[in-house]
């Protein structure tokens, strides 16, 4: 059996055996491709002609299939079909080329991406970005959005450069692209009863709650197509809107990076238990490359005002603690001011006398 570099050379050596003839002159390149969270997927391009966009076929899910028994030129076929199936998508894209250099066509397809900014330190060098606490956000252009997904480009400083717009401008505009493809929070039993029974989960962004009516008391916000949604949560009047739903303080779950958890800060949820949550789930239920965080955030419901739940936590009883501090001493201060002006007026009444008695002395010596 191959290792998985064996595997990946048998593959590049071998696929132009399953390809048409437009492929025979082809400089066929392997790469690896830094994804989220320092995920590293290595993958194959095959230019057909001089198109300028050469999709790029991911070999590490037919690795897996190669070791657990599949005929290795099978898997060399599978990665022929998928090259010929994303030709004419890539033909496409191939086209509007000239209009990616073009902002003002461009910026109504960006899109915020958010990550962990010291998950994703290597992988944010070349991109602009912007920072918001423990995250960061990166930014994409969709030049297609589909029930299949999302096909993208990152905006990289040098395509900024191209544009000649800061990322602060970038910022605005994804944003602003981002409300146009629809904001949701949705109750997640309503989520749930949906995938069950069918039908569509009411959005609440708009409602006041009475909370005390809600029997489980969690939310999803994320957007219309539930992909890249978890960016939504950067927004300040979005955060703002949820606080009025809600009536209060809310928890932040960063459980992917298509949507985010909202859970009432009523009293019944502890930051350590949701941190173990968050981690637990991260581990054995989101892909790597799909993990958002396991940093728990909390927000202000009226002003609005996102931090990392665990620091806020430690900044309040720091904060308690001075004061309890200052309370003794102002306390122990008191009494000892007391003592010392007793003292004080003991010897004042000694010094005051003592001339008196002088003055008797020396009197008495004339």
């Amino acid at each position: 059996m191959m290792n998985r570099k064996e595997f990946y050379e048998y593959v590049k050596d071998n696929v132009k055996e399953y390809l048409p003839e437009s492929y025979k002159d082809a400089e066929i390149k392997l790469q690896e491709v830094e994804k989220n969270n320092g995920l590293k997927l290595t993958g194959i391009t095959i230019p057909n002609g001089d198109q300028r966009i050469v999709p790029t076929v991911y070999l590490d899910s037919l690795y897996q299939e190669y070791i657990h028994g599949k005929d290795v030129d099978s898997c060399v076929g599978d990665v022929a079909d998928m090259r010929i199936e994303a030709q004419g998508k890539a033909e496409f894209f191939d086209m509007g080329v000239p209009d990616i250099l073009d902002y003002e066509k461009m910026k109504n397809k960006l899109q915020v991406r958010i990550c962990d900014k010291e998950w994703n330190k290597d992988r944010l060098e070349d991109k602009a970005f912007t920072e918001h606490g423990d995250f960061a956000a990166y930014y994409a252009v969709n030049l297609e959005e589909n029930g299949e997904g999302v096909s993208s480009i990152p905006v990289t400083i040098s395509l900024m450069n191209e544009w000649g717009v800061s990322v602060e401008q970038i910022q605005v505009d994804a944003m602003m692209a981002d409300r146009n493809r629809g904001v949701q929070l949705v109750d997640m039993t309503q989520i749930i009863e949906s995938m069950i029974f069918g039908g569509t989960p009411k959005n609440l962004l708009n409602e006041k709650l009475d909370m005390e009516t809600v029997e489980n008391p969690m939310f999803c916000l994320t957007n219309e197509s539930k992909m890249n949604g978890a960016s939504l949560l950067l927004q300040e009047d979005i955060r703002k809107q949820i606080g009025e739903c809600l009536g209060g303080n809310y928890f932040v779950i960063p459980s992917s990076v298509h949507e985010v958890l909202i859970l009432p800060d009523n009293g019944i949820f502890q930051v350590p238990e949701l941190k173990a949550m968050v981690q637990e789930v991260n581990e054995t239920k989101v892909e790597r490359q799909e993990q958002l965080s396991d940093k728990v955030q909390f927000c202000d419901g009226k002003t609005a005002v996102m931090e990392n739940a665990e620091r806020r936590e430690a900044r309040i009883e720091k904060a308690k603690e001075a004061e309890k501090a200052e309370t003794k001493a102002a306390s122990k201060g008191g009494i000892h001011g007391r003592l010392e002006k007793a003292k004080a007026e003991i010897k004042a009444k000694e010094v005051n006398k003592a001339p008196k008695d002088k003055s008797k002395d020396l009197a008495a010596a004339l």
